[in-house]
């Protein structure tokens, strides 16, 4: 009998992210394959092949090679990249098939040294460096302004308000405003973004979403059920302290500066709707996302890191098995009749 560990959130990510790429390339060939009005057959499958091809270089070796640069220059750089990779191994597999083979849909063989001087190798390289273009385009902008947002924008989910039971964590950067002081302006943006490079492995481990940046405070978000399971809405708070301290040498030598975040963390009830006209985006709004709030103004006074409302710890029963869940205390949230109880949290050392 095998036993087969489950599959990692961070797995799962680059296998979507790996299949995301072979559907869109999948369907950009089958509509270029009807315009053109040339029969749709087999060949899909090879171009859905050539989107994961794609989706497997840009997760697996580009990395994050290309994020110093500016977004054009990055999807210059991977089109490139990934269009000359391809058209090689096509190449070779030419060459090593054989002396001679068959190209595309025509029946007479051809000679390897032929390729150069024919109309349809250079129709399959403009086809395939127009898919691949279009695949790495879709998918950098589902990761510029999220698949949520996206794919709401796109089926029309929010164009009216939308109730959602949802988690929201809102973490803000303790002593903010000295340390840009300190830096000055441009280093202080630097110095937050390599923070928030930091959090990703953190951020997809727990499967959350981030909602938004405002400034140095960071909101993520879950669907109950996501946040709830196995505790994913807690362990992200720690989990990205423990990458900041796993990398507080090269942090104090660069910034001269380690960050400490506080964390709110509070779910329910919050209307998601989509706002703007001529800049649209997806926001959240309601009860959850006031209470949130004013849970991070209060921890400092409350002198611990994390503040959980006990709503939320309620609809995790198995919490204290791996947390230290402290006292209660009672917040009061502006424009409720009612406090907000919370506590303080602390993940047991393992």
């Amino acid at each position: 009998m095998y036993f087969r560990a489950p599959l990692t959130a961070i797995t799962r990510y680059k296998l979507r992210k790996v299949i995301k790429y072979g559907l869109v390339a999948a369907l950009v060939a089958w509509v270029l394959t009807l315009f053109s009005g040339e029969p749709v057959g087999y060949e899909l499958g090879a171009w859905a092949v050539l989107g994961m091809w794609t989706g497997i270089l840009e997760e697996f070796l580009f990395g994050r090679r290309f994020r110093s640069l500016a977004i054009p220059l990055q999807f210059l750089g991977k089109l490139l990249l990934v269009s000359l990779l391809t058209i090689l191994l096509i190449a070779l597999a030419f060459v090593v098939n054989s002396e001679q083979f068959i190209l595309l849909d025509s029946d007479r063989p051809f000679k390897v040294y032929d390729i150069f001087g024919m109309s349809q190798f250079y129709r399959l390289v403009l086809r395939v460096v127009v898919v691949t273009s279009i695949a790495l385009l879709v998918v950098q902008i589902e990761e510029l302004i999220g698949r949520r947002t996206l794919l709401g924008v796109l089926l029309g989910q929010f164009e009216r308000p939308k109730a959602e039971e949802r988690i929201i964590m809102s973490m803000d950067l303790v002593g903010s405003t000295g340390i840009a002081e300190r830096m000055g302006d441009l280093r202080y943006y630097r110095f937050l973004n390599v923070i928030y490079s930091l959090m990703t492995d953190a951020v997809l481990r727990n499967e959350a979403e981030i909602h938004k940046y405002v400034g140095d405070e960071v909101i993520f978000t879950w669907s109950m059920r996501t946040g709830v399971r196995e505790e994913n809405c807690l362990d992200l708070y720690f989990d990205i302290m423990e990458r900041i301290r796993t990398h507080e040498d090269e942090l104090r030598g660069e910034f001269g500066v380690v960050p400490q975040y506080r964390a709110a963390l509070h779910g329910g009830r919050v209307i998601a709707a989509q706002i703007g006209h001529i800049k649209r985006a997806v926001d959240l709004n309601g009860d959850v996302m006031n209470s949130v709030s004013r849970m991070l103004g209060l921890a400092k006074s409350m002198k611990g890191d994390m503040l959980v409302s006990g709503e939320l710890l309620r609809r995790m029963p198995a919490v204290s098995q791996r947390f230290i869940v402290g006292p209660e205390n009672l917040v009061p949230v502006k424009g409720r009749r009612r406090e907000v109880r919370v506590h303080t949290i602390e993940r047991r050392s393992t």
